[in-house]
């Protein structure tokens, strides 16, 4: 029963990550290409000042979802003798949320200095430095780490079959494109490849949590036993 509840509530931690990595990037489209002027203005809209506040809340979520997913696939491969990748899957995983949270601080720094502190809008060149800084970090550094931690997992789940091969030849796909295009500092184009990832992970996980799928492994141990 506590195996069943913990997989069934990483199965919803990895829907709702899609979801949440989504409007993470969504809810925020700073111009990044336009004229001095131009930004200043975009900035100085309160609505769009308020959404570097909401990407923030999304991105924090994100961050605390890939952790209860990764978790719970490492929980289970911990009864296994993969222990060095586990151990990099794990390390990569925390690089993910590291980089993601310092990611979601720069998304809502602006905002915060202006609502929440009352300060004034800082100058174009600030804006612009940050809001670069942002783009550089979630397309190279965040989406390369996701990209290791997803081969990882899924180099875990092929060899241990635990979840279906089936989740983990879709996760080397997926980790190996992620993995190039971020090397190419294209790596925010390919969220929609790790939305599509964390959905596949939920359905296979939902599926390891049915009676169905956890009779074989309880008696299998009480044969054993």
């Amino acid at each position: 029963m506590q195996r069943t509840s913990a997989a069934r509530t990483a199965a919803v931690s990895a829907a709702l990550f899609g979801i949440s990595f989504f409007l993470t990037v969504a809810s925020v489209n700073v111009p990044h290409t336009s004229s001095d002027a131009k930004l200043l203005a975009w900035w100085q809209v309160g609505s769009n000042v308020q959404s570097g506040l909401i990407s923030l809340l999304f991105a924090v979520c994100t961050a605390v979802l890939f952790a209860v997913v990764v978790n719970y696939v490492l929980t289970l491969a911990g009864r296994t003798s993969q222990v060095q990748t586990t151990a990099f899957a794990r390390s990569m995983a925390g690089a993910f949320t590291a980089t993601l949270l310092v990611s979601a601080a720069l998304r809502g720094v602006i905002g915060f200095l202006v609502k929440v502190q009352d300060e004034p809008l800082p100058r174009v060149d600030v804006l612009r430095y940050a809001t670069a800084l942002n783009y550089t970090l979630i397309g190279t550094v965040v989406m390369t780490v996701f990209a290791l931690t997803v081969l990882a997992v899924s180099v875990i789940v092929l060899r241990t079959q635990m979840l279906g091969r089936w989740v983990g030849f879709v996760g080397l796909g997926c980790g190996v494109i992620v993995l190039v295009a971020a090397s190419a500092m294209f790596g925010a184009f390919t969220i929609p490849i790790a939305i599509l990832w964390s959905w596949c992970m939920a359905v296979a996980i939902w599926r390891e949590s049915t009676p169905a799928a956890t009779a074989v492994p309880a008696a299998q141990e009480t044969a054993l036993a």
